[in-house]
């Protein structure tokens, strides 16, 4: 995905722009590449779930610790 994208930009973006503003659009385009790496990990793998389960789980431990504690 990251040798389309580079290749992309190569073709069509790159001999259109000068050298200014060339490294500023570089930038643009890797973070937008690894934003969007990211987005469909996120995705893929249900990390949200994950993460919600992991706070849930300590939100009822410290329930019950609380309960313990008082009883």
């Amino acid at each position: 995905m990251i040798i389309m994208a580079k290749m992309m930009y190569d073709m069509y973006i790159k001999p259109r722009l000068g050298e200014k503003g060339q490294d500023m659009v570089e930038y643009a385009l890797m973070l937008a590449i690894i934003v969007g790496i990211g987005w469909l990990i996120w995705k893929q793998s249900n990390l949200a779930d994950q993460i919600n389960a992991v706070f849930n789980n300590a939100g009822n431990l410290m329930k019950q610790a609380n309960n313990q504690s008082k009883g």
